[in-house]
């Protein structure tokens, strides 16, 4: 699908995510890009949305504000996440909640809204849903991060339901990240450890995430699948 004048929702436009913003708008995407405290800054052409799109009113006012500004959408890039340590001790009901909520349930709510919108397109590509995992899920969990971690295998295997529900016109697919960018306060024995568990030795940048999502923009013949974009993490 070409990405000129496409019409894209995006969610997390933060760190990585502002860099996929920025690649889209390179490629003369038009953009409604949600945030739940600080608007980014991406120009004065990018419809803004605040929303807690773990609220359905909030996911719906996101439609109806682009439908409003742009008439239609042509995809969601679906990155808004959060990342909460989890010990064993403090796990209960609502711990679960502050990871499933707005990881696994934003995910499905966005989803199926964009997706209802993307099956009114005309033509046989009628747009793209990526959504963002994590590496570590497929085969090596982090400890004390037991919600955080099922709300990510949840995102895997919503992908791939959805690119069965809505084919052949919607592709679904998602990205699972591996070393892309290093924490500021990471401490040198853990970033050693880092590079030295990554077949490839180094962090990746945000744009080889950006890449990524261009790519299966791009591609019109690729869905159901989650692609690890980690420098060969998964395999250590």
């Amino acid at each position: 699908m070409e990405i000129k004048n496409k019409v894209f929702i995006v969610t997390g436009a933060a760190r990585i995510g502002l860099d996929v913003a920025q690649g889209l708008l390179k490629n003369e995407a038009k953009l409604a890009v949600t945030y739940m405290t600080s608007e980014p800054d991406l120009g004065q052409e990018i419809l803004y949305i605040k929303a807690d799109l773990t609220a359905e009113a909030d996911v719906k006012n996101v439609i109806a504000e682009t439908l409003k500004k742009y008439g239609h959408v042509d995809g969601l890039i679906h990155m808004a996440a959060n990342y909460i340590r989890t010990t064993w001790a403090e796990l209960n009901d609502e711990t679960w909640n502050k990871s499933m909520r707005p990881i696994a349930r934003s995910a499905f709510l966005m989803s199926k809204a964009v997706g209802d919108q993307l099956l009114k397109n005309p033509g046989d590509i009628k747009g793209k849903i990526i959504l963002f995992s994590d590496w570590s899920v497929q085969s090596q969990p982090y400890k004390d991060y037991l919600p955080y971690n099922v709300a990510k295998s949840a995102v895997e295997g919503l992908t791939k339901s959805l690119a069965k529900e809505l084919a052949p016109g919607v592709m679904v697919n998602c990205i699972a990240p591996g070393p892309i960018l290093k924490p500021a306060d990471l401490p040198d024995v853990e970033n050693a450890e880092a590079l030295r568990n990554t077949p490839l030795g180094r962090w990746g940048g945000a744009y080889e995430i950006t890449k990524a999502v261009l790519f299966l923009i791009d591609s019109d013949f690729v869905t159901g699948q989650v692609l690890a974009v980690d420098g060969g993490r998964s395999l250590a």
